[in-house]
């Protein structure tokens, strides 16, 4: 083989592992492709165990005071989906619990699935 179809190969070899997700590692936690694990603590700029909200999808991510945490939070299924996905949409009321339905529902997630979403999208630390 001559030089040139060595590079080329070498080329292709390594776009195919790039393209595959293979050559990508999260901050050594877990590999690009995988999806959510709330097991992982995921490195980044958020804390990983408070809890953020956003009215909107375009409004950024803050802290709602006197209810931060995911212990803060008793409505079940906000639990369930924030244990597990690490995110949920949905109205709380002000103890935590379920809150009515509301057609502007804002978003929920934990600052670990915040750091997991950075990392994905390659803004993450």
């Amino acid at each position: 083989m001559n030089k040139l179809s060595l590079y080329v190969l070498a080329a292709l070899v390594l776009a195919f592992f790039v393209g595959t997700g293979f050559a990508q590692q999260q901050k050594g936690q877990t590999w690009a492709g995988k999806g959510y694990d709330p097991r992982v603590i995921y490195a980044g700029d958020y804390k990983a165990t408070l809890l953020f909200f956003k009215h909107t999808q375009n409004d950024f991510w803050r802290r709602k005071p006197h209810m931060d945490r995911l212990q803060e939070v008793s409505c079940q299924d906000a639990l369930n989906q924030l244990n597990s996905e690490g995110a949920w949409q949905g109205s709380l009321n002000a103890d935590g619990s379920c809150a009515g339905v509301s057609i502007e529902s804002p978003y929920w997630a934990t600052g670990n699935r915040l750091n997991y979403d950075a990392l994905l999208q390659g803004t993450g630390n």
